[in-house]
């Protein structure tokens, strides 16, 4: 669909150009939808709570909110509520998908700010026409507003132009008045030559003086805004520090939990918690002691990494070398969070699976980025590899899920090869967020 506006303004509608933010905590409906409507050329991001998708919604900017109304914390009807409250996501179209069907609950949907409303079971051709037609809506008002605000623009820039032209026109007339005038006042102005420059002396003295004062208050601002830095710095570290104590905390309990627990499954996955929590705290240790607070190395975390899980799995770990290919790339606290959570869960699944029955191999990890900015991970075995069946996308492993929706938040792809041993190549860009300072 195209615009074309007497303003030289020009736009075209593609469905491939947006992005949508999917709200729901059921899984099931996730994979079902979001397939769906991958396939029809969308970018789909997906939340499974309100609260975090309050904090995507701000940094991604979707096209368009698909929202469930019955999730854990705060329901669908307070989370658009609060979209709309902010600034930001105000404008942002919201979907609510839900069984609830009754004429008071759709009245609701409408008077917290949703534009539509659907419900389940969610019949995905029903979903995608609605989605095309409030991005088209909302496509052909943002044209409407930018057509609008160009003619804006162009009426201020005449006004401009004409009281511009008047004011050259009246400085013009100033002009020829004061140079008729000045001829007048040439004589006496050689009389008063003299008194002006001993006047002129004096308040070049007092403003000298001022300026002196002037500087010497900028330097005392500029000293107390330093020192202000100084200590948002070292707030901020202590704020890392706290944060990684925490973490593990939570560990060591988790770590208690299991003295408590005879089923080895449970324990299991007490364990992988508490690598995922040790993943995570390594962040906020290597921001607490880095001199750089807003990002860390992650070569030197991934190193740090496979120490943490090389010690948590000794006892499955004899003779199995880590290779590490890893360039020196600084990464936000967003961005390595998730790579460190899917490093762990793809290593921690090789010394899991791949080397059953063998006492040997090799788990190799790289890191580097291409001249396009873009980041690209690799962790590959020489284990045993899968079997036959084996589908990624489908499996049911809580820790491979993890990997597929982490891939998904960093925007990135993944690329498989089973053909010797297990590889995963991970393509992704650094994440875009507001500085926190």
């Amino acid at each position: 669909m195209n615009f074309t506006t007497d303003s030289g303004f020009n736009t075209q509608f593609d469905l491939r150009d947006h992005n949508i933010l999917i709200v729901d905590d059921n899984p099931t409906n996730l994979s079902v939808i979001v397939d769906y409507l991958e396939d029809s050329g969308l970018t789909i991001l997906v939340s499974q709570d309100g609260e975090s998708s309050l904090k995507r919604a701000k940094y991604a900017k979707p096209g368009i909110i698909l929202l469930d109304v019955l999730m854990p914390g705060i329901d669908g009807y307070e989370t658009c509520r609060c979209l709309k409250n902010e600034p930001e996501t105000k404008d942002i179209p919201v979907i609510f998908m839900t069984a609830l069907s009754s004429t008071e609950d759709k009245v609701k949907g409408f008077e917290v700010g949703a534009v539509d409303y659907v419900t389940k079971p969610i019949q995905p051709e029903e979903v995608l026409a609605r989605i095309q037609l409030h991005l088209q809506l909302r496509h052909m008002t943002h044209a409407q507003t930018r057509q609008n605000d160009i003619l804006t623009a162009e009426i201020e820039q005449r006004k401009v132009v004409q009281t511009r032209l008047s004011q050259i026109n009246h400085k013009l007339e100033q002009e020829v008045n004061e140079r008729m005038a000045a001829q007048q006042a040439l004589k006496k102005l050689n009389e008063d030559l003299e008194h002006r420059v001993e006047k002129r002396t004096v308040l070049l003295a007092q403003s000298n003086h001022q300026l002196k004062q002037e500087v010497l208050e900028r330097q005392q601002a500029e000293a107390k805004l330093k020192s202000s830095l100084t200590e948002k710095e070292v707030l901020l570290k202590e704020i890392y520090h706290r944060v990684k104590n925490n973490l593990l905390v939570v560990s060591s309990l988790l770590e208690l939990q299991t003295h408590y627990v005879d089923d080895p499954e449970i324990i299991k996955m007490l364990k992988n918690s508490q690598d995922r929590i040790h993943s995570m705290a390594l962040v906020h240790e290597q921001l607490y002691s880095s001199n750089n607070l807003k990002e860390i190395d992650i070569s030197v975390y991934i190193k740090a990494l496979l120490a943490k899980i090389s010690d948590s799995h000794s006892n499955q770990e004899k003779g199995i070398n880590f290779v590490v290919n890893a360039e020196s790339i600084n990464l936000n606290i967003e961005t390595a969070h998730s790579c460190g959570l899917i490093i762990n869960e793809l290593v921690t699944n090789a010394l899991e699976h791949a080397f059953t029955g063998r006492d040997k191999g090799n788990i190799s990890i790289s890191l580097l980025r291409t001249d396009d900015a873009e980041i690209i991970l690799t962790i590959k075995d020489d284990g045993i590899g899968v079997p036959e069946d084996f589908n990624f996308y489908k499996t049911d492993s809580l820790g491979l899920r993890l990997v597929r929706i982490l891939t998904r938040q960093l925007e990135g792809e993944i690329e498989l090869d089973f053909s010797q041993g297990a590889s995963f190549q991970l393509t992704f860009a650094e994440l875009d967020y507001c500085d926190r300072l």
